[in-house]
């Protein structure tokens, strides 16, 4: 059945209505004979139906929150990173404070909490460290170590 763009105003209005009065503390009998409802049954059914639209609204709304936060700290972990590989000591402490509120955010905090192994932490941020590395095109820190080593030609004994 389709539904006039009036007739959904109007449902709406009446919905809010009756959501107001309900959160006040009018019962749903009362809602139906004020507003027009054909019972009290049809009352709290609009009502669950607001509240389920408003609580999926809220969520998709904080789903989004948190993705445009995550982005974000994704986007200061990868300025900071080349000074973090080069041992930068205020970039470390401020690479640590947004892993820290990453893990926050993600619940990631939580894991020990709940009785899962601390290796079970550093694998999850190692993880999210390398997914930072590839989505930002960050240089590998073990390859640039590796990179830039020095050869050593003989290993003496000591005794030298």
């Amino acid at each position: 059945m389709v539904v006039s763009k009036s007739r959904q105003v109007e449902i709406s209005q009446r919905r809010h209505q009756a959501v107001q009065m309900r959160i006040a503390g009018v019962s749903p009998t009362v809602i139906a004979e004020r507003l027009g409802y054909s019972g009290a049954a049809a009352v709290s059914k609009d009502i669950d139906r607001a509240l389920q639209k408003a609580a999926k609204a809220e969520h998709m709304a904080s789903e989004q929150l948190l993705k445009m936060e995550i982005d974000r700290l994704d986007r200061i972990m990868a300025s900071l990173w080349p000074k973090v590989i080069k041992g930068d000591i205020n970039a470390c402490e401020a690479a640590l404070k947004v892993i820290n509120k990453r893990s926050t955010l993600l619940g990631l905090d939580l894991i020990n909490r709940n009785g899962v192994a601390d290796t079970d932490m550093a694998s999850l941020l190692g993880n999210m460290l390398l997914q930072l590395q590839q989505r930002h095109a960050v240089p590998d820190p073990d390859t640039d170590v590796i990179l830039e080593a020095e050869i050593i030609a003989e290993i003496g004994t000591g005794d030298e």
